[in-house]
């Protein structure tokens, strides 16, 4: 045990401040101490990976210790005590013991750490009536835990939150709020900039390790930084996912390493070659193992990162996480088998270009949401890939927003050698399209084509042989003005749903995947059906109708998104062409019009002028009204005047096709239509664009 007892003018003092201390750490530790709280808490943090552990809750104190350090000399913690307006010292019994100090300049202290080649404790106030103050803790010394003020501080005025004693060189460094970094010589108080580190915030906890590594803690988020102060132009590297606080200080032995081997170890690397960001000198990814968050069924520790070829595979085989079903190949979807312990979020990351390392451009997932079990999971390739085997790195963890380097607190990290194959698909984007519908068929009623008003655009990946290998479509409602209720589809003439991988469809609303089957039943060649009834995603907003009247818009939208592989080769020539065979079809049960006795329901299609309906369509709706079809003659949905009652405008020179007002007859609204439909599409043909419009009977977006 040691004494600490200082003279003191009445005995009542003298007795107060004698008392037996705690002993000393019997180590250098390896692990950070951090302080938070305004009742300060203590914590252990394993700088490598971000893991903290509480290590005592009650330091025998009701306020805040600031200013935190470690002596390398008598291996105790030193602090500024709020409630004691005094220097505290930390043993392993971690409670406090406030020393009796002179020459206190009657301030709190936040910033502070011990010298290494030294045996004195530095404080820090900025303010021309604090400043920088050294303090000797040398027992032996005449001026033992008196304050000596090295220099005010307004010569020495620096924003900075803690300040660390690096192990060799005898300078104390910090990093201000702007990301400033600092060299300060404390013997005379003069500091230097090294460099802007990149990175802002209120750094409130500071550490060195045995080679001269700088770490840093941000209150903010806690993530951990490490600095190369040696280096040319030092910059801050995210090296941790650590703790966030409004209230941080760090201390640490600087003359211990970050990892001790001398306890089992508790993390888990990749394996990857070290290009790739692997091991711990270079960042590499890795996570605590924390019981209940993992990939697979094993997971394994290490004390540093087994790089291949000597990889976890062949010394215990733990990458057990991903099946990586079917190859990569480009521009289509791949297909893998996850299985995870634990709720968490998972993160791939794939080296399409095979350069030897991760780009932010080449991850393939980012965060996506899985609880414990067994997930399928299917994923676009790129189209700018390379051929051959490459590696994929694989994250799970509780912590999102993780890049493919640098620790996090849990979960675990595996690295795989994957196939990629590039035949030289291609990218086909095909003409966009406005589609708009007139539901009244086969009545023309108001006529003013706003009743469905769809933005249709889509895309084909296109082999080398010139085989459609995947279609893509994405749509838009973008107008509503219909009074009956209708669903939404598309058939693509010539493929049946035989000929499409039912496991690659991927059918997703306003973002979010739908469960119900996209393909319809009963019908001769494929139909997508997009909705049975568009009026349950959107709303009038108010008024009758969606985006058909000045001002009636909706706080609803409705986009859809569509991609589908196919089990055979069809070549580009005989794939149907955009914009297929769209169509909208009456939900059943609700009426469509006098026109029919009963409710027509799904047989009710109308279609685009001259297409033929699909098989579930009721033909004998044919000819009524002011319907002439001929489906003998292949003339279909069109009056005896040939006016259709849907159309399809190209939108690759029109963004915003400006559909009539509600109850705006479009022969009026536009009025050359009718020269382009009594020319059959020959004359006219620019009949769409806005100046040729009747911009007063227009919607305005």
């Amino acid at each position: 045990m040691k004494r600490q007892c200082k003279p003191a003018v009445a005995i009542l003092v003298a007795l107060s401040s004698c008392h037996v201390a705690a002993d000393a750490f019997d180590t250098c530790p390896s692990q950070a101490f951090l302080m938070q709280d305004t009742t300060a808490q203590l914590y252990g943090v394993n700088l490598v990976t971000g893991n903290v552990d509480l290590l005592s809750s009650n330091l025998g104190t009701n306020n805040r210790i600031n200013g935190f350090g470690f002596s390398n000399h008598d291996r105790y913690l030193y602090g500024w005590g709020y409630q004691n307006n005094t220097i505290v010292r930390i043993g392993n019994d971690y409670q406090i013991e406030p020393l009796t100090v002179t020459n206190k300049p009657g301030a709190n202290f936040f910033v502070g750490d011990v010298a290494l080649t030294e045996n004195a404790y530095y404080l820090y106030k900025k303010g021309s009536q604090y400043g920088l103050y050294r303090v000797s803790l040398d027992e032996d010394d005449v001026d033992y835990l008196d304050m000596q003020r090295v220099i005010d501080g307004a010569s020495l005025s620096m924003l900075i939150y803690d300040l660390a004693f690096h192990p060799t060189d005898g300078f104390a460094y910090a990093v201000d709020k702007y990301g400033d970094l600092y060299r300060i010589d404390v013997s005379t108080g003069s500091k230097s900039k090294v460099s802007n580190v990149g990175q802002r915030g209120t750094f409130g906890a500071a550490y060195f390790d045995v080679n001269g590594t700088f770490y840093i803690s941000r209150n903010s988020d806690g993530n951990i930084f490490r600095i190369d102060v040696d280096g040319n132009n030092p910059k801050a590297e995210l090296f941790a996912y650590g703790p966030s606080s409004g209230n941080n200080d760090g201390a640490r032995c600087a003359m211990a390493p970050i990892t001790d081997e001398s306890v089992p170890a508790t993390t888990d690397f990749g394996d990857a070659p070290d290009s790739y960001l692997t091991s711990l000198a270079s960042n590499g990814a890795r996570h605590g193992v924390v019981e209940g968050i993992h990939l697979g069924n094993a997971i394994d520790t290490e004390y540093d990162a087994h790089v291949s070829p000597f990889t976890d595979e062949q010394t215990n085989g733990d990458e057990d996480g991903v099946n990586f079903i079917t190859a990569f190949e480009a521009g289509l979807e791949s297909f893998m088998q996850v299985t995870v312990e634990g709720d968490g979020f998972l993160s791939m990351w794939v080296d399409w270009d095979q350069d030897g390392k991760f780009d932010a451009s080449e991850q393939l997932i980012a965060d996506k949401s899985l609880t414990s079990g067994t997930h399928f999971l299917f994923e676009d390739t790129p189209l700018e890939v390379t051929s051959g085997v490459t590696w994929a790195r694989v994250r799970y963890t509780t912590t999102a927003g993780v890049g493919p380097s640098g620790g996090v607190t849990d979960g675990e990290v595996e690295d795989y050698q994957v196939a990629v194959v590039n035949s030289g698909n291609s990218l086909v984007n095909n003409t966009p399209y406005f589609l708009a519908f007139e539901d009244n068929w086969p009545e023309t009623g108001d006529y003013d084509f706003n009743d469905v008003v769809i933005r249709l655009n889509s895309s084909m990946i296109v082999s080398q042989q010139n085989h459609v290998k995947k279609l893509s479509l994405t749509g838009e409602l973008t107008a509503m003005g219909a009074s009956y209720n209708n669903g939404f589809a598309i058939q693509l003439e010539g493929i049946t749903n035989e000929d499409i991988d039912t496991d690659t469809i991927r059918f997703y609303i306003n973002g979010t995947e739908v469960a119900t089957p996209l393909l319809e039943n009963g019908t001769e060649y494929a139909v997508l059906k997009i909705s049975d009834d568009l009026w349950e995603h959107v709303t009038a907003g108010g008024c009758w109708f969606y985006k058909t009247e000045e001002g009636c818009t909706s706080q609803y939208e409705f986009k859809f998104a569509i991609s589908l592989q196919f089990n055979r080769d069809v070549s580009v020539s005989n794939f149907p062409q955009a914009p297929y065979k769209p169509f909208i079809f009456a939900t059943e049960g609700t009426e469509h019009g006098d026109t029919f006795a009963t409710n027509p329901g799904r047989g009710l299609e109308i279609h685009l002028k001259n297409k033929t309906p699909t098989a579930l369509a009721n033909t004998s709706y044919f000819g009524l009204a002011e319907d002439a079809t001929d489906l003998g003659a292949g003339a279909t949905y069109q009056t005896e005047n040939g006016l259709p009652w849907a159309i399809a405008i190209n939108a690759s020179t029109n963004s915003d096709w400006l559909h009539p007002q509600e109850y705006v007859d479009i022969l009026r609204a536009y009025p050359q239509f009718a020269d382009f439909v009594s020319s059959n599409g020959q004359d006219k043909k620019s009949w769409f664009m806005s100046e040729n419009a009747d911009l007063s009977k227009v919607y305005s977006y």
